[in-house]
């Protein structure tokens, strides 16, 4: 009897630990799903209600530090520092003026990590068409810092690093 209980006892604590392990989020996790929540937010399909776009705006305000920096290099209509709120507020008019938005990142490699801060870099596809039925869509690597705060991984500084386009 007494094996058996301790047979028990020891499968339950492995299976424990097991379960423990499998749904433990790394730091690395925890930016990735950072990068994936972006991409769902920022994404817009023609479907898309009034409300559906002014509830998620809420939830983009959320992904970013107090303070962005986008330095989009020669790029300077984006280029700049912003609040969350601003940046918020701009990506709200972009929203409205929209009929599509897509944005996906791929090659996504974390470059320094830390217990506060991580960059990482990655590819940025961002495709669009206006009410206006007119299609933007550019590609582009970027190098991107985050900030830790509390649990959350928060996107603090975009920097471009070159165009996709030509490869």
């Amino acid at each position: 009897m007494k094996k058996r209980i301790r047979f028990f006892t020891a499968i339950s604590l492995v299976l424990t630990l097991l379960l423990v392990w499998f749904f433990y989020q790394t730091e690395e996790d925890k930016i990735l799903v950072q990068f994936d929540e972006l991409s769902r937010i920022a994404s817009k399909t023609e479907d898309t209600s009034t409300i559906t776009d002014a509830l998620v705006l809420d939830d983009f305000g959320k992904l970013f530090a107090p303070t962005v920096l986008l330095d989009t290099g020669s790029r300077l209509r984006f280029s700049g520092q912003y609040t969350d709120q601003e940046l918020m507020q701009l990506y709200g008019r972009i929203r409205l003026q929209a009929q599509q938005l897509s944005l996906r990142f791929d090659n996504i490699e974390i470059a320094s990590l830390d217990e506060a801060e991580a960059t990482v870099n990655a590819d940025i596809h961002a495709e669009g068409m206006s009410k206006r039925s007119e299609r933007y869509a550019d590609s582009f690597r970027v190098e991107v810092h985050l900030r830790k705060s509390e649990e959350y991984w928060l996107f603090h500084q975009f920097t471009y690093l070159k165009s996709l386009a030509d490869n």
